[in-house]
């Protein structure tokens, strides 16, 4: 097993002081025991609101879904490079939507005609976050050792589920529950849903939920009931080793990415209280400062640098024709 590991710059303290590997968000994907090539993939990116995470799993091979997934996340990455205010559900579904066209006119060459790719978002913003997905690759929501789906697949099976025609049990075991009824690049007009929750203040004695997001080789091969368990036993990065652990204990069929994110709170439907949405605004007004200032500097140095490019070109150009054209 050989794990690729990613730690986000976000880190909490407690409150008297100490910095706690349980709040760190965490990470991890596997190749898994069968698979010759890992396809999933994961990401955290910064945006003005604040870190989106994202879970991916790509489709079509190494040309394929290896490409569609690292597609998917460098288009997000400029999308939201390019933002600086807006709807934090709005700014996540324009990210999602913009890396379906990319993938949709890549897939127009017959090389990559069966590229694609699941995705699972979450963008954090104030004292809310945007969740969002296509395919497949789930959210949950872990808290205190109850696991909760928030995501629906877009699946063949679950359109059965849907009609009342297989229970949900019947639906992992189904022989066709590999097949989507959507994912990235499927087709250029895809309309992303995005659902908008809010982070409430624990009160005393309350613990932390936890946001999972992962693809279909891990929770195809662990009961929820195992996967909170680690979820709220480990801090973020052990709990992820462990659950791709167990997953290829159980035969490790398909590529295994997971994302753990402690919340802080309590994640709910409803606004959270005026006196958090105040202080986060405050919080979210000095990082968009910073935000546009970094924005600024990139397309200065950007510019710069096509400038340079301009005049090496016309220099080139005028020695070119002094030269020759004297002789």
């Amino acid at each position: 097993m050989q794990l690729h590991f990613e730690l986000s710059k976000t880190r909490r303290k407690n409150p008297d002081g100490r910095s706690d590997r349980s709040l760190v968000p965490a990470a991890a994907t596997d190749i898994g025991l069968e698979r010759s090539v890992n396809e999933d993939k994961f990401a955290t990116l910064s945006t003005a609101t604040g870190e989106c995470f994202v879970v991916l799993d790509g489709m079509g091979g190494a040309e394929g879904g290896e490409l569609a997934a690292q597609i998917s996340v460098d288009t997000m990455r400029r999308t939201f490079l390019g933002v600086l205010e807006g709807d934090v559900a709005e700014v996540l579904k324009a990210a999602i939507e913009e890396a379906n066209r990319t993938i949709a006119l890549r897939r127009q060459n017959k090389r990559f005609k069966e590229m694609g790719t699941t995705v699972v978002a979450a963008l954090f913003e104030d004292s809310s976050v945007a969740i969002s997905h296509v395919g497949d690759s789930r959210a949950y929501l872990v808290r205190e050792g109850v696991m909760e789906q928030l995501t629906v697949d877009h699946t063949y099976v679950q359109h059965l589920v849907d009609q009342h025609q297989i229970s949900r049990e019947e639906a992992l075991p189904h022989p066709q529950s590999h097949i989507l009824t959507q994912c990235l690049g499927s087709s250029p007009d895809l309309n992303v849903e995005v659902v908008r929750y809010w982070i409430w203040p624990l009160r005393k004695g309350e613990v932390s939920d936890y946001l999972v997001l992962c693809t279909d080789g891990l929770y195809s091969m662990l009961h929820e009931e195992e996967i909170s368990a680690v979820v709220s036993s480990l801090p973020p990065r052990d709990a992820c080793a462990e659950l791709i652990r167990m997953a290829n204990d159980r035969g490790g069929y398909d590529n295994i990415t997971v994302s753990i994110v402690p919340l802080h709170g309590h994640l709910r439907p409803d606004e959270s209280p005026t006196w958090v949405r105040e202080r986060a605004s405050r919080e979210l007004s000095i990082r968009k400062e910073w935000w546009w200032r970094r924005s600024f500097v990139y397309h200065i140095i950007v510019a710069s640098l096509f400038g340079c490019g301009l005049a090496c070109a016309a220099v080139g150009v005028f020695l070119f024709f002094r030269v020759f054209g004297e002789s």
